[in-house]
């Protein structure tokens, strides 16, 4: 008797420290998804009870009874579309004036998830069990369709968004309003040391696209909501931007730049990195037999290496097949069967544990897309790179590389040229100042990387207990670009300047007109 007392008190005590959190994090992108994956597993393992809509299922959870998955991976089917087999062409690669049309297609596929039968069976489940959530974590990328829902399923709830990019779009609306002439685009190839022509540049390129994306996704979504849940419903969109509470960037300041930050916008990441598991065998024997060192090549989840040009293929072959004796190459090649041309100091597979591969002391060099999650596991791992950018944030990941110290930047239009190739290459791999960087930059990471869950978790937590964060918003969420850059002070004080100048110089014009009139009277004087 006295135990079932004790066990029902400890029940009821983990039970009121247990929040009922909805997850809407929809992008049909692996490397999108880990972040959320991770502290999804790390809530749900604490205690509490998660509702998660997303395309990737954290395996393993189901066992808990506190998870529920609302599977809606059928969306990678319309990414799958969209990236049909065909050569990459480097000399059209994506620039970031493209990132608008982009969104349009973004806002296509969330559309399909959100009024798929899956995700209104769990809308009626909410409305029949009159489900109530303490917080909603939403995926800022898709802000305008995740926070409609979020209003559409959780009412009042508080939103935390969170992003897997180094910023959050929701920055400038909650108040941390980015000063672009220290801070460059995420979709430029700027550093935070500009030119005065690049912060010019910097200054217009973010103001326009970003207010074309937001527009493009803000149409986009009231189309949804009016048309899937009936007309009104479009003002589900209104102030979704500004709606959120506080947003969690799941980065630091060493993928990205050092900026100004209200206590609203938390940095807590990586999120993602884990322990590395244990290799297959014939990559474990692969990577042991290389004497000198190994050259680990993949260009990550959504871009094909099999897919670059023939020019391109034989460039990398030729520079891997003239490698000194006790070098290695391990390919991620997503075809059956060895490329054409394959030496034998080169070992071809369809996937590759990544952050695993990273984490073996034979790997020199890893030549990436330059993607945000596998800059991250390189720098965790200590491994230089050689970055070549293709679109969206990839082209600023690979500045902050080259910025570091830690890689080159090889652009993909010169692929075509066997010396360029070789170059940056060679360039990493023997020049031990990029090794060195490296292993700088790694050692501080971790100083980061080993609070960044606890302190997602205690955000979540914090926000879910008190309703939201109102009181960390900042009175700049509130302030105009006139207000915040001081521009209706500096308009008073120049204008104020002008008047008083102007009456001095009037004054003036009236003092040496009355003096030059007293000057012929006294001549006049002197000569009687």
């Amino acid at each position: 008797m006295i135990s079932i007392s004790i066990i029902s008190i400890l029940v009821l005590n983990v039970g009121t420290g247990a929040f009922k959190i909805l997850v809407i994090y929809p992008t049909p992108s692996f490397s999108h998804q880990r972040s959320i994956m991770a502290l999804t597993e790390r809530l749900v393992n604490d205690g509490h009870e998660l509702f998660v809509v997303s395309p990737n299922e954290v395996q393993g959870l189901k066992q808990h009874g506190n998870y529920t998955h609302i599977d809606v991976s059928f969306a990678y089917e319309y990414v799958k579309d969209a990236n049909k087999d065909g050569d990459i062409t480097p000399h059209l690669k994506a620039t970031k004036w493209d990132i608008p049309k982009m969104w349009v297609f973004y806002a296509k596929f969330t559309g399909e998830e959100f009024k798929s039968e899956i995700f209104l069976r769990f809308k009626r489940r909410v409305e029949t069990e009159k489900l109530k959530f303490d917080v909603v974590i939403a995926e800022t990328f898709l802000m305008p369709f995740t926070c409609g829902l979020s209003r559409l399923l959780a009412g009042s709830a508080p939103i935390i968004s969170m992003t897997t990019l180094p910023v959050d779009f929701s920055e400038d609306p909650l108040g941390s309003i980015t000063h672009l002439s220290f801070v460059p685009f995420i979709f430029s190839d700027y550093t935070d040391k500009m030119t005065l022509w690049q912060r010019l540049e910097n200054w217009i390129s973010q103001l326009y696209i970003m207010r074309a994306c937001r527009s493009t996704m803000e149409e986009a979504a009231r189309r949804f909501f009016r048309e899937t849940f009936g007309p009104g419903k479009e003002s589900l969109v209104d102030g979704c931007w500004s709606n959120v509470s506080l947003s969690i960037i799941t980065s630091n300041s060493l993928y990205y730049y050092p900026r100004l930050l209200g206590p609203n916008i938390v940095e807590a990441g990586p999120l993602h990195l884990k322990p590395p598991e244990k290799l297959p065998q014939n990559l474990q024997d692969w990577l042991d037999g290389a004497q000198k060192g190994v050259i680990f090549f993949s260009l990550g989840s959504n871009m094909k290496s099999s897919n670059l040009p023939k020019e391109a293929k034989e460039n990398f072959l030729n520079v891997f097949s003239q490698l000194p004796a006790g070098y290695r190459v391990l390919w991620k090649w997503e075809l059956d069967g060895k490329i054409p041309g394959q030496t034998e100091n080169i070992l071809t597979q369809k996937w590759v544990p990544q952050d695993s591969v990273l984490a073996h002391p034979k790997v020199k060099l890893f030549v990436t897309q330059g993607g945000h999650q596998s800059f991250q596991e390189t720098v965790h791992y200590g491994v230089p790179t050689v970055g070549i950018p293709w679109y969206g944030d990839q082209e600023c990941i690979v500045s902050k590389m080259v910025d570091t110290g830690t890689g080159a930047r090889l652009p993909p239009y010169d692929l075509f040229s066997y010396e360029k190739v070789k170059a940056a290459i060679e360039a990493v791999l023997f020049d031990d100042s990029f090794s060195k960087n490296m292993k700088r930059l790694s050692a501080i990471s971790k100083d980061f990387s080993s609070q960044a869950m606890d302190k997602a978790v205690f955000w979540v937590e914090h926000v879910a207990r008190v309703g939201g964060a109102s009181h960390l918003r900042p009175a700049t969420a509130d302030a105009t670009f006139f207000q915040y850059f001081c521009l209706d002070i500096i308009s008073v004080i120049l204008a104020s300047s002008i008047l008083v100048l102007f009456v001095f110089h009037k004054l003036c014009r009236i003092l040496i007109s009355l003096t030059a009139r007293s000057e012929p009277a006294s001549k006049l004087k002197k000569i009687d």
